[in-house]
């Protein structure tokens, strides 16, 4: 009888062969190497496997090679050798190609329906504008793309790679690390698309997280987010929709807190995914929904976790996940393979998911090994 680790494992081989190897963002710090495309892939109900669904994601991609001279910003076929410059001259539909090299100025984006691309080894340090961010983004409808981003500080402790002011932003193959915040989006900000990334050792003071949604709708696909440091969470929602899938979330050596924290409640869905809490974690809980003043019981509120593996490296103790004592929610944890000490809230769970008391039990390597996704 196939176990439920051979479920799990055959659902990947298929999409994240590549998917998650055009992480890479700047590329000067990854190995990774891209494979051949492929299309993302989600449950069919007729066949029980992965079908193509093209409507959940752009379509894998080779990373973006070189395209302009190093240290140049070229707008819309004109070439600049300064940033604030080529700001200037940004358009409504602009499309932004920035090269080679090192940046210690960022780019605030004005404008709507603006695209802005690295060259493979574009990597933004210690930029920031205005005590905010390397990059500010108040036009609607813009795209990042294949931009590095690190050591980011501002006075208040929040400084980030992007501040999200205007509607509808999409970070693509993007790597932000080492910086208090790799994303904070403002209220009423549209939609947030992260897909092909990597966030790792981000967070400060418990405040500042990987990424901290303030929008109406977060989605994350095919990324990983690696070590939030400070008791920062990797992803912390306010947004009444947050969908994660087939990405990684997972603590390490990070002295993070959460790794998921959604404190309005709204709809929350993780699936095919994994989920590591390091030896280090501050907080015994996973997975947090609905736990601030800021949720309402009257509102439709829905967590579903499903088809993870989850792994508990916390010798102190774990906790899946965390609801509130308000009631008001619906609750649908089913298919995930748990491995290693129980966690306090094991009975909540069963029978509906499956649970190995040891790494060596599901035949995963010893931490910080991570269950091998196919990639």
């Amino acid at each position: 009888m196939q176990n439920s680790r051979t479920r799990w494992k055959k659902h990947w081989p298929l999409l994240i062969a590549l998917t998650l190897a055009g992480c890479g963002g700047g590329g000067s710090s990854t190995s990774e190497t891209a494979a051949q495309d492929r299309e993302p892939v989600t449950e069919s109900s007729e066949t029980g496997g992965l079908q193509p669904d093209e409507s959940k994601s752009s379509d894998p991609v080779q990373p973006l090679a070189n395209t302009v001279a190093d240290q140049t910003i070229e707008v819309d076929g004109t070439t600049y050798t300064e940033l604030e410059k080529a700001e200037a001259a940004i358009q409504p539909g602009s499309n932004v190609v920035i090269g080679n090299g090192i940046y210690t100025r960022g780019l605030e984006i004005l404008r709507d329906n603006v695209t802005v691309t690295g060259s493979g080894n574009t990597h933004f340090r210690g930029a920031q504008l205005k005590d905010k961010a390397t990059f500010i983004v108040d036009g609607d409808d813009v795209r990042i793309e294949n931009i590095e981003c690190s050591q980011v500080t501002v006075p208040d402790q929040n400084g980030a790679c992007v501040r999200q002011q205007g509607r509808d932003l999409v970070l693509s193959r993007v790597f932000f690390h080492d910086s208090e915040q790799g994303i904070l989006s403002a209220p009423g900000t549209g939609n947030l698309t992260i897909e092909h990334s990597r966030f790792e050792r981000l967070g400060k003071a418990g405040r500042a997280h990987a990424v901290y949604s303030n929008n109406d709708s977060l989605t994350i696909r095919y990324s990983r987010f690696h070590s939030s440091k400070d008791e920062g969470h990797e992803i912390k929602s306010r947004a009444q929709r947050t969908l994660i899938e087939y990405s990684e979330i997972a603590s390490i050596n990070g002295d993070d807190s959460r790794l998921v924290d959604t404190p309005n409640g709204g709809e929350l869905v993780i699936r095919n995914s994994v989920l590591e809490q390091g030896p280090n974690s501050s907080n015994r809980q996973l997975i947090g929904f609905g736990l601030e003043s800021t949720y309402d019981a009257t509102k439709s509120n829905r967590v579903t976790l499903e088809n993870n593996v989850i792994v508990l490296d916390r010798q102190a103790g774990s906790q899946l996940l965390a609801l509130p004592s308000a009631g008001g929610y619906q609750q649908d944890v089913r298919q995930n393979d748990v491995v290693g000490q129980a966690p306090v809230d094991k009975a909540d769970l069963m029978p509906e998911n499956t649970f190995y008391e040891s790494r060596a039990k599901y035949g995963v390597d010893a931490f910080p090994a991570l269950p091998d996704m196919g990639f």
